[in-house]
C-alpha cells in the first residue's frame, strides 16, 4: 500500500498519529519543534472504503508498515483522538516497538456520555450541518459552535486555526473513509488490555475538552503502570491546534525528562 507521511530531522523517531480526519497537516504546530530535536515522521490514513469487517488494527499496520518501508523498528508514538487509539493498539499488540507513548485526548473504547440534552450535543449537530451549507456560512457558524464547545472546538483564541484547519482539511478524505474509521473506532477495546503497556506513557488532555472526560483519561491513567496525566489549560479536544505552544512545552519536556534523546 501507498503511504503519504513526513519525514523530517534526526535523532531518536517520533511518530505522530492524527485523529479521525487522518491528515498529516493536523501536526503542523508541533512539526518545527520536533524536527530540531527528533527524527519526525508524521502519519497520514490511506483512504479506505467503508467495511464492515475494518478495525483499528488494520490503522496500525498501516502505521508499522510505513516504519518498516523507512528502516524504524522502535519510536515514540504520539497520538491524537483516533490516533490515540492506535496508538493504544501498537503499544498493545506491537509493544516491542514502542519506546514511549503519547496518548492525547483519547479513549480506550467508544463512549457518548457527553451527548444528550445539552448545549454540547446542540453545538455538535450545528457543527455537522455547517458542511452542508455554502463555504461562506460555515465560518461564523464554527465560531459559534466553539464558543459553545460544541464537538472538537473550543473557546480559545487558537479556535480560529483549529477553524482553518477544518474547513481545509476535515473532509479532504472523504465520507467513505470517515465512515470506515468510525467503524474501526467503535470496535475498540483497550481497557483490559492497557495494564500490558511497559513503556513511558503520558496522556494529555485539553481541559476544555467535551469529547473526551477528565474521568476517561483518569481512569486510563490508573490501568496503565506508571502512566502521568498532563492537562492544558484552556485547551480543548484538539489543543495541539488551538494552543500549540503550551501543548509542545509539555510534550518535548516530558519527552526529555524521561531521557528520550
Amino acid at each position: 500500500m501507498e503511504h503519504e507521511y513526513v519525514d523530517q530531522g534526526s535523532g531518536k523517531p517520533v511518530v505522530l498519529i492524527p485523529g479521525m480526519e487522518g491528515t498529516k497537516e493536523f501536526w503542523r504546530f508541533q512539526q518545527a519543534v520536533l524536527r530540531a530535536r527528533y527524527r519526525t515522521i508524521v502519519v497520514e490514513y490511506p483512504r479506505r472504503r467503508p467495511s464492515l469487517g475494518t478495525t483499528v488494527a488494520d490503522y496500525a499496520v498501516h502505521v508499522t508498515e510505513l516504519l518498516d518501508a523507512l528502516g524504524v523498528a522502535r519510536a515514540a508514538f504520539v497520538g491524537e483522538s483516533f490516533g490515540g487509539v492506535i496508538a493504544q493498539e501498537i503499544a498493545t499488540s506491537h509493544a516491542h516497538r514502542v519506546e514511549a507513548l503519547v496518548l492525547c485526548n483519547t479513549m480506550d473504547r467508544a463512549r457518548y456520555d457527553h451527548f444528550g440534552l445539552n448545549m454540547f450535543t446542540l453545538a455538535t449537530v450545528v457543527h455537522m450541518s455547517a458542511f452542508a451549507l455554502p463555504m461562506r456560512y460555515r465560518r461564523p457558524i464554527l465560531r459559534w459552535v466553539g464558543s459553545h464547545r460544541g464537538f472538537v472546538l473550543d473557546p480559545s483564541p487558537g479556535n480560529e486555526a483549529l477553524i482553518d484547519y477544518i474547513l481545509e482539511y476535515g473532509t479532504l478524505h472523504g465520507l467513505g473513509a470517515n465512515i470506515d474509521r468510525m467503524i474501526a473506532g467503535s470496535k475498540a477495546r483497550y481497557a483490559e488490555k492497557l495494564a500490558s503497556i511497559t513503556a513511558p506513557t503520558l496522556l494529555l488532555r485539553g481541559t476544555e475538552d467535551r469529547v473526551v472526560s477528565h474521568a476517561t483519561m483518569e481512569a486510563m491513567k490508573a490501568r496503565i503502570p506508571g502512566a502521568e496525566l498532563a492537562l492544558i489549560e484552556g485547551g480543548g479536544h484538539c489543543c495541539q491546534v488551538t494552543l500549540p505552544d503550551e501543548t509542545n512545552r509539555v510534550l518535548v519536556g516530558w519527552l526529555e525528562r524521561i531521557g528520550y534523546r
